[in-house]
């Protein structure tokens, strides 16, 4: 395994995070719809701008969460020592 992959990997999570963070951060109105409840006094939208679809703010969740879980398991494996020992092997 070279040296630069688990970095490499982490960053490419982070990156994915992030975007997927900034387009849910831009969309809070979709992403209020889908946990609204549907009873008086609920958050209603406004017919002005056209909406996201449910399933892709579900999959900017999905990418969102998964990331950063994934960056936060990276670096408990890296801190670890099991990656040094990954990396010793395969040299």
């Amino acid at each position: 395994m070279p040296l630069w992959l688990l970095p490499a990997l982490m960053g490419a999570l982070a990156v994915i995070s992030l975007i997927a963070g900034i387009w849910l951060l831009l969309h809070l109105p979709d992403v209020a719809r889908i946990f609204s409840s549907k009873g008086p006094g609920g958050i209603v939208r406004s017919s002005a701008r056209k909406s996201a679809s449910r399933g892709a703010v579900w999959l900017a969740l999905i990418l969102f969460n998964g990331g950063w879980i994934a960056c936060v398991l990276l670096w408990i494996f890296v801190m670890s020592g099991d990656a040094n020992s990954a990396v010793d092997a395969a040299a």
